[in-house]
């Protein structure tokens, strides 16, 4: 069973070494599930649902897990359709946080579910086409899941 790392301990991982990230781009009926995160780093930020890859797991278990404990859905994992690095000044405890993510397409189970939020995120919203003012790292995850800057004519 993994646990979670002590705060002190987490502060000085993230001080010297990049972190382990899956992010998810859930896709139902053509449309991108969007959060926005409540915690640094990209606090007030729209961003897909995501996290750190825990010890001993596979990244497709990530991808499944961050899937029903951000949103409560559970999804099919499909392929990577992103990898890249993120460097943020203001990650946790003021700390500079270096990930490196892969974006995976995962489609629900249920294609009408209500997402359920954790205490991590304030708000959703489903896109269909790549709105303005998006990180770039999101930009490419939704570019990824099929996504253009123009909106859907359907």
């Amino acid at each position: 069973m993994t646990q979670f790392i002590p705060s002190e301990l987490y502060f000085q991982i993230l001080q010297n070494i990049p972190i382990a990230c899956v992010d998810i781009a859930i896709v139902a009926q053509g449309s991108v599930l969007l959060v926005k995160r409540k915690d640094p780093p990209a606090r007030d930020q729209w961003w897909v649902p995501g996290g750190r890859v825990l010890k001993g797991e596979m990244m497709k278990q990530t991808a499944a897990r961050k899937a029903l404990e951000e949103v409560g859905i559970e999804c099919h994992v499909g392929p990577i359709i992103h990898t890249a690095e993120t460097i943020f000044p203001d990650g946790p405890g003021g700390i500079a946080v270096h990930s490196i993510n892969s974006c995976f397409f995962l489609y629900p189970v249920d294609q009408n579910f209500k997402p359920r939020l954790d205490d991590h995120h304030a708000d959703y919203r489903w896109v269909n086409y790549i709105p303005e003012g998006l990180h770039p790292y999101v930009e490419r995850c939704l570019m990824g899941a099929g996504l253009t800057k123009e909106p859907s004519k359907h």
